[in-house]
């Protein structure tokens, strides 16, 4: 991050205020200490910021106040010169800088809630900023999505019915690989849904196994191939006879493995691409609305799931 924040601000006075965010006292007096405040009831989906964001958020929240001390300007008096001055004085990527306009806009957005009468110092450059190019998640073509299917339908054995589940889970049902190692049978529900755990930082969610394709009939199969084999545990798709589970590292080779045989030449391989062309498979089907694929998919945010659009 170009510019570290300062140790201590310009405005050492404690905030008093029991909503400070909503006070423009309390932003003219102490901004960072405010602006921490206010970061704090901020939500992404359904949960509250991480650590490591809210440190990026406060030190380019300190850049921009900081430039303004130079200048002799406090927070409410810096105007869309000052925000031009910024941005032409900052070599920042484009990505970098659409996150800086998309904060400092919030916190002057949160200012005029609070009464401030000026004009928001952001529209300005807003209304410069270009659409960055996003490239869509890598995900397979429809002739790679196919040789994959031909070559686990091909598979012998207890190995081959739980490939083909595993399959059936990523390409299907859109999980991660965490989820998926760490998934238990008890996770199949009726109608062909999934019910997914927290596994690391993503939240609980329920995906649904994609009607289109061989998938549903594929877990019903490896179900009844686990009675068989008389796998203990209560792991899903284990990686042996015993019951253990598979690592990520492990699953990512396997899912190698396929893409080798197959003779998938993907930019990519691993689970990821597998979820990427669920995703994509999921919104364009016709069946299912972005927000229920935004569900399927555990994204905390619609334009996460959005990006897998064309």
């Amino acid at each position: 991050m170009q510019d570290a924040p300062r140790a201590e601000t310009s405005h050492p006075a404690p905030v008093e205020d029991f909503w400070p965010a909503n006070s423009l006292d309390a932003w003219q007096r102490a901004p960072a200490q405010t602006f921490l405040s206010w970061l704090a009831s901020q939500e992404v989906g359904s949960r509250q910021y991480r650590e490591s964001s809210c440190e990026v958020y406060c030190a380019m929240f300190a850049t921009w106040v900081r430039h303004l001390d130079d200048r002799q300007m406090t927070l409410l008096e810096a105007t869309d010169r000052d925000a031009a001055a910024f941005f032409s004085e900052h070599a920042l990527e484009p990505v970098t800088r659409r996150r800086y306009l998309q904060l400092l806009d919030k916190v002057y957005r949160q200012l005029r809630q609070a009464g401030w009468p000026r004009p928001n110092p952001l529209i300005p450059e807003l209304k410069q900023e270009r659409a960055i190019d996003v490239p869509l998640p890598p995900g397979l073509n429809d002739a790679d999505q196919a040789a994959l299917v031909r070559l686990l339908a091909d598979l012998e054995g207890w190995k081959g019915a739980r490939d083909r589940a595993m399959a059936a889970l990523l390409l299907g049902a859109g999980l991660r690989t965490n989820e998926l190692v760490a998934l238990p049978q008890s996770a199949l529900g009726e109608a062909s849904h999934v019910r997914v755990e927290p596994q690391g930082v993503h939240r609980a969610h329920t995906t649904l196994v994609l009607p289109d394709g061989p998938w549903r009939g594929w877990l019903r199969e490896w179900g009844i191939e686990r009675i068989r084999s008389d796998i203990p545990g209560t792991l899903l798709c284990p990686a042996t006879l015993k019951g253990t589970a598979y690592s990520p590292s492990g699953l990512f080779r396997r899912v190698g493995t396929w893409f080798d045989e197959a003779k998938v030449k993907a930019d990519r391989q691993g689970a990821g691409i597998l979820r990427n062309t669920f995703a994509r498979n999921a919104l364009t089907c016709g069946r299912y609305t972005l927000a229920e694929v935004k569900e399927f998919l555990g994204h905390e945010e619609i334009r996460a799931t959005a990006r897998h659009l064309s």
